[in-house]
């Protein structure tokens, strides 16, 4: 199990691309990731740090969900047409840093979210007849893929805000 903290986080800028997607099809949102570092690249801006995939709405596994898929920065920057400019929101987060990559998620968040109830920490969700709305609930990818090819030895950071 992955060791859980609460962090206070200013705004963090990003670029990136909003979208419908489901995981069985996640191949597609993931052909975005290099799409964003090279137009970013092309727009003379700089990325600081891995790909953020930012939920905003997802109701189970199997459901479509609202993600977009982005790369963090400096500050707001235009980088193209089909891209868009926005910040994850600063507050305080539950953050969770687990090493397995993507594998490791489905747990990480299941106990995340039993964490936070039994801390009495709540995150800053709305639910709703379409699914679980979220201020700020994001996965940023810490390892580089292409220099550690081991998905076991990958690390992600999970963040949720919390109310």
């Amino acid at each position: 199990m992955a060791e859980f903290t609460v962090e206070r986080r200013a705004e963090r800028p990003w670029v990136g691309v909003p979208m419908t997607a489901e995981l069985a099809h996640w191949d597609r949102v993931n052909a975005w990731v290099p799409r964003i570092y090279a137009a970013l690249a092309q727009a003379g801006g700089v990325p600081r740090g891995g790909p953020i995939y930012r939920y905003h709405r997802l109701r189970t596994a199997q459901d479509p969900m609202d993600i977009t898929v982005c790369v963090p920065v400096a500050e707001r920057m235009e980088i193209g047409d089909g891209f868009d400019t926005g910040a994850i929101p600063a507050g305080r987060y539950l953050v969770a840093r687990p090493s397995g990559g993507p594998d490791a998620l489905a747990r990480t968040h299941s106990d995340m979210w039993e964490w936070a109830g039994v801390q009495g920490l709540e995150p800053a969700v709305e639910e709703r007849a379409d699914g679980i709305h979220w201020q700020a609930r994001t996965e940023q990818f810490l390892t580089d893929p292409q220099t550690e090819p081991d998905r076991a030895k990958w690390e992600v950071e999970v963040a949720y805000l919390l109310r």
